[in-house]
């Protein structure tokens, strides 16, 4: 690689860093340390972005109506602050981060993955998540995070803050720990029933997902036209993925497309700015890279336990404030 290639790749990271709220100036290092972690989350907690967020949030929605259904500031507030916030050590607790991989009865070609901060229950969500999951008779690996951050290329660290962003990061590494067939989960989901069937759907289809109608309530309009802009997908005009779980066969010819660009989104940061700030990002991209195969989204997640178990749900969202 010439050094002028180099220059300006540097010169982009920087204005890239510069310019996304979320970001923090930090080395490239796919190996972080606990002391690593400690100045990330120093770094983190030093951001301020209410002034991004005032910009955005338009000020007539402030003068709730009760015929008008609006987020309140308050709720964005605490989504976009979610990864700016978000505890990767804490060695006063003597808490530190954790990785690995998982068999379960016996492992297999499939591989769910899960992820936690250090944060309040979902520690022992994860753990109770694992542990219900060789229960139920899953066959296959589990890899997961508990604290830290996925960090694939080395870059990723540097943008922990942008909200929910570490989904597909984490998809990613263990797409490179040789895992194909992939299934996310949110640490928040117990399993009511065997997952296996469907892993059947990613094996087949190559994907596995959730939507629901557009969740317009929970977009900023100046975000909405970012958006558009970038992906050239109108968020009004589509249906709505839900993050909670998503499959994915990690040979899909477009995968590595997919992936880098959510990477230029979260580099970009301010796409994230809204109250379901992945979720909005990955419904744009669906647009653009995923095949039209139906998917099975009806009896996937279920919000009241007891009829979630009646009526056949694969998991149930437990309750996590």
């Amino acid at each position: 690689m010439s050094f002028f290639l180099v220059f300006f790749m540097h010169l982009f990271a920087i204005e890239c860093l510069s310019a996304n709220p979320f970001a923090i100036d930090f080395p490239l290092e796919k190996e972080l340390t606990f002391d690593d972690y400690i100045e990330v989350q120093e770094k983190l907690r030093q951001i301020e972005i209410f002034d991004v967020l005032d910009d955005r949030y338009p000020s007539s929605w402030r003068q709730q109506k009760w015929f008008v259904k609006r987020v309140i500031y308050e709720d964005f507030a605490a989504r976009l602050y979610r990864g700016l916030v978000q505890t990767m050590i804490d060695p006063q607790l003597g808490l530190y981060p954790e990785k690995g991989v998982v068999e379960i009865n016996g492992g297999g070609e499939d591989c769910i993955v899960l992820f936690a901060s250090l944060d309040r229950v979902y520690p022992g969500y994860v753990r109770s998540l694992i542990e219900a999951l060789e229960e139920v008779g899953y066959c296959g690996y589990v890899y997961y995070r508990i604290g830290g951050y996925p960090n694939p290329t080395g870059e990723e660290i540097r943008f922990a803050g942008v909200p929910y962003a570490f989904k597909l990061f984490m998809l990613e590494e263990a797409r490179d720990l040789g895992f194909r067939y992939l299934l996310w989960l949110d640490a928040s989901l117990i399993p009511l029933k065997n997952p296996q069937s469907l892993f059947e759907e990613i094996h087949a289809k190559g994907l596995l997902y959730k939507e629901t109608s557009p969740l317009m309530k929970f977009m900023l309009p100046k975000t909405l036209k970012e958006i558009e802009k970038e992906t050239g997908v109108d968020l009004r005009e589509c249906r709505h993925l839900r993050m909670p779980i998503f499959g994915i066969d990690t040979h899909q010819p477009w995968f590595e497309s997919f992936l880098q660009e959510h990477k230029r989104l979260v580099r970009l940061g301010t796409p994230f700015f809204s109250c379901l700030p992945e979720e909005f990002v990955l419904t744009a991209l669906k647009e653009r890279f995923f095949p039209k195969i139906a998917s099975p989204t009806d009896k996937l997640i279920g919000f009241d336990q007891i009829p979630s178990i009646q009526n056949g749900y694969y998991f149930y969202l437990r309750p996590h404030g």
